[in-house]
């Protein structure tokens, strides 16, 4: 008798289980079905897909890439004026690259960019010129040659670029 109570215990134990975990994972597949649709609600409402702190060289290029992709991005800076530093800023050619994939390379146009078609060091009182590769340039759609700018002339242009496309707002705080 003590063998049946255990099989009728074990039993009653594996079907309550059981219950318990269909239950558990039907609910969980409403709730989630639930927060889809609240999601696609609030896409409605004209919400903010994507927030970006920052309206630097990466977070205006971002905002960019994401607003072209069809997001909807807000862009929190704390200054919109041209950054200043004491120097320039020197990009290369896979800078460049990288710029033409985003559609981004105008930016560089208009700015004051200086061609550079390679680097030079010095030391010790000896200099080291050092050209940009030239003959493997199937991977670029121009001239693979650097650019010396102005930084804040050209996180201006970028931010003029991430603003202009239709689902990117920005706001100053």
């Amino acid at each position: 008798m003590d063998t049946a109570f255990a099989y009728v215990s074990v039993w009653t134990l594996l079907a309550f289980v059981l219950t318990w975990t269909v239950f558990y994972f039907t609910n969980m597949k409403s709730k989630a079905t639930k927060l889809a649709e609240t999601v696609a609600e609030e896409r409605k409402d004209g919400a903010t897909d994507v927030i970006i702190v920052g309206a630097g060289v990466g977070g205006s290029a971002l905002a960019h890439a994401l607003a072209k992709d069809g997001r909807r991005v807000h862009v929190i800076e704390r200054d919109m004026r041209a950054p200043e530093r004491m120097m320039g800023e020197f990009m290369q050619p896979g800078g460049r690259l990288m710029l033409s994939k985003l559609g981004l390379e105008d930016c560089l146009e208009g700015i004051d960019a200086q061609i550079a078609t390679g680097m030079a060091v010095y030391k010790d009182g000896k200099e080291a010129d050092t050209l940009f590769p030239v003959e493997n340039n199937n991977n670029f759609p121009y001239e693979p040659l650097g650019r010396t700018f102005h930084n804040g002339q050209f996180v201006q242009r970028l931010r003029q670029k991430a603003s202009s496309l239709p689902k990117s707002r920005r706001k100053t705080i």
